[in-house]
C-alpha cells in the first residue's frame, strides 16, 4: 500500500513538472489588462484565452489566476514538430480564416488551398485541421526576404514579389523599415489621396509589417455585406428578445477577439477599426459609414463622456493631427474608466481602457448610436 502511495505521488509530481515547463502561472494585480498580461509574456492575447477562455468577455479581477503559455517552450516544440514529422497540422480556432493561417505560417493561400482541397475556405469551422506543411514543404522564414527586399532598389520584379492577394482580390503590400505613404505612390504609381481612401484607417508613420491595400479587387464592397454577417455567425445564436442590442453587439464583436488588424477589412480575415463596427452593426441591420472619421460626424449624436454606456461608439486621434481615426464600441463603464473592444494595428481586436495612458490623452468623443 505505501509503495502505491509513492508511485502515485511521483506520477503526480511528474505530469505536474511537465505542464508547468509549457505554462507560466499568473496572479492578476492592480492595473493590469489583457493586453498588458500578453505584453508582459511575449505572447498574443488570442493565446491568453484560449487557455483561459472563461475570462474572454470578462471583466478581470484581481488575484485571478491566469494560465500563460511559456512562448520559449512552444517554439521549441514547434521547431521539432516541422523537422520530425511528415506534414505539420493547424487546429482551427476561434476568428481564424485560410487567409490568417496563411499568414502565420508564411505560405500562400493558394498553396493552403492545394493542400486542403476538400477545405471551403468560407466553411471553415473551430476544430477543423489544416495541413499547414509537408516534409518537401516546410514554411521558409519571412525576415530574409524582407530584409533582402530593403536591401534592393525597386525594380518591376520586386514590385509584384512585395504585392500579396487577399480573400476580396485587393493587392496587399506589407510595410518594410522606411517605408512612407509617398514611396508607396510612387512605388504603385497611385497618388497618396488614393492610398488613403482604400485604406481608411491608415496612421502617418507606418510601422512594420503594416499591411497596405494598393490596389483595389475586382469584388465590389456592397457584394460583401451578407459575407459580413455569415463568416462571423457563431454556432448557435444569441436571442435578441433575452438581452439588450448593446450587450448583442458587445457579444458579436468579442467573437473575433484576436483577429489580426487589416486595412479594409470587414471580415474575420481581419479587419480595420471601422471595419470591425461596420460588420458588427450589421447584424442588426444597421449600415453605420465605413470610416471612423465619417462615423464620428454621421452615426448617431454626440453626447457627454459622463453619459457613455455600453453599445455607444468612442472616437480617438492617433494620427498626431488631433482629427479622428480611430473608433471602438464601449463594453463596460465604471466610473471613469471606458472599456471598449477595437481593432488595434498592432494587437488586432482588443478590449481596451481609457485609463491607458495612449488612449487616455487621444480620447475625442463618444457617439450614442443605439436608443433605448
Amino acid at each position: 500500500m505505501k509503495l502505491l502511495h509513492v508511485i502515485t505521488f511521483l506520477f503526480l509530481f511528474t505530469s505536474g513538472f511537465v505542464f508547468s515547463q509549457k505554462t507560466i502561472k499568473h496572479t492578476v494585480v492592480s492595473g493590469e489588462s489583457i493586453y498588458s498580461i500578453a505584453k508582459k509574456y511575449g505572447v498574443t492575447e488570442a493565446d491568453i484565452y484560449e487557455l483561459n477562455p472563461k475570462t474572454k468577455g470578462a471583466i478581470l479581477q484581481l488575484k485571478t489566476i491566469l494560465v500563460i503559455p511559456n512562448k520559449n517552450k512552444k517554439s521549441k516544440e514547434k521547431n521539432s514538430k516541422a523537422t520530425s514529422n511528415t506534414t505539420e497540422i493547424h487546429i482551427v480556432t476561434s476568428g481564424e480564416s485560410l487567409y490568417k493561417i496563411s499568414k502565420k505560417y508564411n505560405i500562400s493561400l493558394d498553396k493552403l488551398k492545394e493542400l486542403n482541397p476538400n477545405i471551403k475556405p468560407e466553411s471553415i469551422q473551430i476544430g477543423d485541421k489544416i495541413i499547414v506543411a509537408s516534409t518537401s514543404e516546410i514554411p521558409k522564414p519571412v525576415q530574409k526576404e524582407e530584409k533582402n527586399n530593403e536591401l534592393d532598389t525597386p525594380k518591376e520584379q520586386s514590385i509584384t514579389d512585395n504585392l500579396e492577394t487577399d480573400e476580396l482580390g485587393n493587392k496587399v503590400h506589407k510595410v518594410a523599415k522606411g517605408e512612407t505613404l509617398y514611396r508607396l505612390s510612387k512605388k504603385y504609381k497611385v497618388s497618396v489621396r488614393e492610398l488613403e481612401e482604400m485604406n481608411p484607417e491608415i496612421i502617418a508613420n507606418l510601422p512594420i509589417g503594416y499591411e497596405v491595400i494598393v490596389r483595389k479587387g475586382n469584388v465590389e464592397f456592397e457584394n460583401h455585406k451578407k459575407e459580413v454577417v455569415a463568416t462571423t455567425q457563431p454556432k448557435e445564436e444569441l436571442n435578441l428578445e433575452n438581452t439588450t442590442k448593446a450587450e448583442f453587439l458587445i457579444s458579436k464583436a468579442s467573437e473575433h477577439i484576436g483577429t489580426r488588424y487589416r486595412g479594409g477589412g470587414t471580415t474575420s480575415a481581419g479587419f480595420d477599426c471601422s471595419g470591425l463596427m461596420y460588420a458588427t452593426f450589421q447584424h442588426i441591420d444597421m449600415t453605420l459609414p465605413r470610416s471612423s472619421s465619417s462615423m464620428a460626424v454621421g452615426a448617431g449624436y454626440k453626447i457627454d463622456r459622463s453619459q457613455a454606456q455600453k453599445g455607444d461608439l468612442i472616437f480617438f486621434s492617433t494620427n498626431g493631427r488631433g482629427s479622428v481615426n480611430h473608433v471602438g464600441m464601449i463594453t463596460e463603464v465604471n466610473g471613469d474608466e471606458i472599456k471598449f473592444i477595437h481593432s488595434s494595428v498592432q494587437a488586432g481586436v482588443i478590449i481596451s481602457s481609457t485609463e491607458e495612458p495612449y488612449y487616455k490623452k487621444r480620447f475625442i468623443q463618444i457617439n450614442r448610436v443605439l436608443e433605448n
